[in-house]
């Protein structure tokens, strides 16, 4: 199982590495995946801004990049994220329901993952974005709505799951 994970995050750090479109510092990749659906994103740190971070959202846009080779590229990250959960279910482990991994251009890699099913909560997935920015871009919004929500979130989850 190990083998197979450490192939999938390799595969992972390669497929974002070819996405972001300028030298890097870190990035923070996020995957959310159950059997109805889920989605990817990812941040990065430019080398060359580390106070900042770039979503891949943006990527296409911003820079002018393909958006077709884009796109294919965004659906192989979430099937890969899929298969991670294949390997997970094969295995007889618990499931989970999201995972961040995070690399730094010096190859540290930290993998973290979630267990919450966020589908049976209230927490729309733009709210989960803003929580998971908060703990891990150390993002904390200006919308005091959105502040409320953060509150709301670790009242409700204190361990901070996400």
């Amino acid at each position: 199982m190990e083998k197979r994970l450490n192939d999938l995050y390799r595969q992972i750090a390669e497929t974002v590495n070819e996405m972001i479109p300028e030298l890097w510092e870190k990035f923070y990749f996020y995957a959310q995946v159950s059997e109805d659906g889920g989605g990817t994103y990812f941040f990065y740190q430019p080398a060359s801004n580390q106070e900042k971070y770039e979503y891949s959202l943006e990527i296409p846009n911003k820079y002018q990049v393909n958006e077709k080779k884009y796109r294919l590229d965004k659906r192989k990250l979430f099937s890969i994220a899929e298969e991670m959960r294949e390997v997970f279910k094969s295995e007889n482990q618990e499931l989970w329901y999201s995972f961040t991994l995070i690399l730094e251009r010096t190859g540290e890699l930290k993998v973290h993952f979630d267990y919450t099913n966020w589908f049976d909560t209230d927490y729309s997935f733009s709210d989960q974005l803003i929580i998971w920015k908060y703990k891990y871009l150390s993002e904390i919004p200006k919308d005091t709505g959105l502040q409320r929500l953060i509150k709301q979130y670790l009242e409700e989850f204190p361990d901070n799951p996400i």
